[in-house]
């Protein structure tokens, strides 16, 4: 009965711990966090795919810039790491009130996919944290991965490691299932002496990695909506039967989704529907055909046989000559590219809707453009309740806006100047400083300029409101402009990294990585809450710049301010719109002060901590930026003359970096002590000649001690040798054995 029991007892143990094992298998997958409080429920995402993106209550983003090369460690990020704000703490301004939700790096160099939302989970790029064989982090390589919304579930390895981080990807979702939908450059599937370029569709739900299209040409997604699960891409048609495979003077247009798995040539290619085919050749496509490029002279002139490549009608319709296309951009269920023949070079503009996708029979039935050689670069948008189709671009440091009329754009005006009364579908919309358009809404424009400084313009008016002197002379005409937005106008002096993810605008928050005063260096994420109407930018704008204004012409009339009483003010009242440490300032004040002799002027006067207490109260002389002119900025009340007022660091920094900007702030704006005289030495004080001499000196006085030393050390030598045995001192031993001694004992 014992040994029954016993029996029993480890059978249960061993399937507890069967059970014990399995569950840890199943979750060792994942790092776990506890979870985030807060209601995790949305309608809609917004922005998804950007570096900051809002569901429900909240908004996530990306903290900040990393090059992705420091500490990954889960739990140790902070800088790069995925937080989340509610839009009541934005509302309320309390921007430091935030929550880590993925303590790991969220990266990538692919700018145009940053964090996306599906469902309770999280997607994003993430430096690998893997070691090879010698125990080097290998953070070349970027992990695809997830984590829940709540922070509680984290996958610790990869759905997909890239091998660099300027894959090009997106996570998309199809009838619930979501795809890391991405294109693999220089790959090596086959054994290619030089790597090619394939779409994958990897199934997270899964596993299951598609390869979509092999050795393709360009592909391009959607760039505006980055959920569309769909791609364009371009691939070349080979000639098989010589000794190495060569493109046709032609290429096609084909479109898939993320969900295909379907090889659409499997089955049909051998030596007997593709000339020279073999074994080795390989082409794979789970695309469907949009243009197909081939030319009249290729398909029959030659007397080839129709192949699975070609859709071409056995007729002369087709083309006289082959096609080549370039995809430029797919936005707005259009899709742009460029056409060349193997007769003209040149690169006319096309279009064709992404609804209509069955193969167009006749290659000339998409409706002409314009030039299209710059196309990557417009920003194709919708106008108005009418929904006219224009497109925006960048022209001569200006912004041009052309409207499309019967499927083509307006032509150039010969002169901009005379524009009243005519409706021209070509006009400026920005007359200089434009360098990059970054967002364009129902309404506003906003773009930057070459020092990425953001404007915003109301881009949907008519050419007479964009004339050059109705906006640069009339100043009446200026001020109905600016009712409308039509004059474009500076966002204070916010500036976006300009090698990152662009500035992210949901609902009337502007996030963007800043390049502004003090965090060039830093890159932290800043949220500006943007005023509805171009009238209240300019009096904020006005606000902002008479700050720096009121410190230089008020405080620089040496009349009214002579430096002996009011030392270093300017450079102080900086420093606390900069948000300074103040009880340091006084610490250091009192620090140099006392270091002065007695009829020295003081480094930091009391008049001047007088301006800095009524800076930072908002009076006297700065009275008109107090009263209602104050907002609470983190719990803070802080008034139109702190930076903070204006826009603020969202989330929150390293303590390296926290300590880095505090002391840079010290640099730039508080008085320097001057760097103490090393101490000089009696050497360092000799004269050259001095120096010569006393070195010569010490070197015959090292002779003669060396030269002494070994004449005494043969004296001794020898007058030892002299000595009798009977003289000589030696070491006397006591071998007497004294057992009444015990060795071991270690009492005293």
């Amino acid at each position: 009965m014992s040994k029954r029991f016993t029996k029993i007892i480890c059978a249960i143990t061993a399937s507890t711990f069967m059970l014990g094992a399995v569950a840890v298998a199943g979750c060792s997958n994942y790092y776990s966090s506890k979870p985030l409080d807060g209601d995790y429920s949305y309608d809609k995402v917004y922005s998804n795919g950007g570096f900051a993106v809002e569901a429900g209550n909240y908004v996530y983003y990306i903290n900040g810039v990393t090059d992705g090369k420091g500490l990954n460690d889960f739990g140790k990020p902070v800088k790069g790491a995925i937080y989340r704000v509610s839009k009541d703490n934005l509302k309320a301004k309390n921007y430091s009130s935030v929550q880590k939700v993925v303590p790991s790096i969220a990266y990538s160099t692919d700018y145009n996919a940053g964090i996306f939302i599906y469902g309770d989970r999280i997607y994003y790029g993430t430096p690998s944290t893997a070691k090879n064989s010698d125990g080097v982090v290998q953070n070349s390589y970027l992990d695809m991965k997830s984590s829940k919304l709540d922070g509680t579930e984290t996958l610790k390895n990869a759905y997909v490691s890239f091998p660099s981080a300027s894959y090009e990807y997106r996570f998309v979702e199809v009838e619930g299932t979501v795809y890391l939908l991405y294109i693999a450059t220089s790959e090596k599937l086959y054994d290619e002496s030089t790597g090619v370029t394939n779409i994958h569709s990897y199934n997270t739900s899964t596993g299951a990695d598609t390869l979509l299209a092999y050795n393709v040409n360009k592909v391009i997604f959607d760039s505006e909506d980055k959920t569309n699960p769909s791609v364009f891409y371009t691939m070349s048609v080979y000639d098989y039967t010589g000794t190495s495979n060569t493109a046709y003077g032609y290429n096609q247009l084909y479109t898939v989704k993320a969900d295909a798995t379907e090889d659409k040539f499997a089955g049909k290619l051998n030596k007997d529907t593709v000339p020279g085919w073999d074994d080795t050749d390989r082409y794979i496509n789970c695309g469907e055909l949009v243009l197909d490029g081939i030319g009249y002279s290729d398909y029959l002139g030659k007397g080839e046989s129709k192949t699975p490549f070609n859709y071409a009608p056995e007729t002369k319709e087709v083309n006289e000559v082959g096609y080549t296309y370039e995809l430029k951009q797919y936005v707005n269920g259009s899709v742009y590219y460029t056409r060349t023949t193997s007769l003209n070079s040149t690169a006319y503009l096309f279009s064709v809707k992404d609804n209509d996708l069955k193969p167009i029979e006749n290659n000339n039935g998409t409706a002409i453009l314009s030039d299209g050689s710059n196309a990557d670069k417009y920003k194709f948008v919708t106008v108005g309740e009418n929904k006219k189709d224009a497109v925006l671009y960048v022209e001569n440091s200006g912004i041009t806006i052309n409207y499309f009329e019967n499927g083509k754009l307006g032509d150039k005006p010969s002169d901009l100047q005379t524009v009243d009364g005519k409706t021209n579908t070509y006009y400026p919309v920005v007359k200089k400083n434009a360098e990059t358009i970054l967002h364009v809404d129902d309404n506003y424009l906003y773009y930057s300029d070459s020092d990425n400084k953001i404007y915003r313009v109301n881009y949907t008016g008519s050419p007479e409101q964009y004339n050059d002197a109705n906006l640069l002379v009339d100043k009446s005409k200026l001020e109905e402009a600016d009712e409308n937005g039509y004059a474009a106008v500076q966002i204070l002096d916010l500036a976006a990294s300009s090698s990152w993810y662009a500035p992210e605008f949901i609902g009337n928050y502007i996030f963007f990585a800043s390049m502004t005063s003090n965090m060039t260096n830093y890159n932290y994420i800043m949220v500006f809450d943007l005023p509805s109407t171009t009238v209240e930018l300019r009096a904020l704008n006005k606000l902002y710049k008479g700050v720096e204004k009121k410190i230089t012409e008020v405080y620089g009339d040496t009349d009214k301010y002579p430096s002996k009483n009011y030392a270093n003010v300017q450079n102080a009242l900086k420093y606390a719109f900069y948000n300074g440490d103040y009880a340091y300032l006084k610490e250091y004040a009192k620090e140099l002060n006392g270091a002065l002799k007695a009829d020295a002027d003081l480094i930091y006067s009391e008049q001047t901590f007088a301006e800095y207490d009524n800076f930072l109260k908002a009076e006297g002389v700065w009275a008109e930026y107090g009263g209602d002119n104050n907002v609470t900025v983190n719990g803070n009340k802080v008034y139109a003359n702190n930076h903070d007022y204006y826009y603020s660091v969202l989330g929150e920094m390293s303590g390296e970096d926290k300590d880095a900007y505090a002391e840079g702030l010290k640099t730039s704006y508080l008085y320097a002590k001057a760097e103490e005289e090393p101490e000089v030495g009696w050497y360092d004080g000799l004269k050259t000649v001095e120096k010569v001499f006393f070195v010569i000196g010490m070197c015959l006085i090292g002779a003669c001690v060396l030269g002494g030393g070994a004449w005494l050390t043969v004296y001794l030598v020898r007058r030892k040798k002299k000595q009798p045995e009977q003289g000589r001192r030696r070491i006397k031993v006591d071998t007497t054995d004294d057992k009444s001694v015990d060795v071991y004992d270690t009492q005293e």
